[in-house]
């Protein structure tokens, strides 16, 4: 059984559609197997909707590079961490 990355098609083509395909393989000038992959290449493209990027639909909605704060935040926010607490805790008393 083929693999999902190799498939053997057999198509039988009668009429007006035998004729199409005779003109594109000369007008093209490609093989049988070439025009059937282009044709399937420019199906999906056409009929299947692409899946949208997740960073292009965060950065679209706002979610990033739209917050406030230091431009190191993400590399640094132990360092910030740290402060907001030691402001928020200053008045504890830490035993030994």
């Amino acid at each position: 059984m083929p693999t999902p990355a190799e498939v053997r098609i057999n198509a039988r083509l009668t009429g007006r559609d035998a004729e199409r395909f005779s003109q594109l393989l000369e007008r093209e000038g490609m093989s049988a197997s070439e025009l059937l992959r282009a044709a399937l290449r420019e199906y999906h493209a056409r009929h299947l909707p692409a899946v949208p990027d997740a960073l292009a639909v965060l950065a679209r909605h706002g979610f990033v590079g739209g917050g406030e704060g230091p431009e190191d935040l993400s590399a640094g926010y132990k360092h910030y961490l740290d402060d907001a607490l030691e402001a928020k805790h200053r008045w504890r008393v830490q035993e030994p």
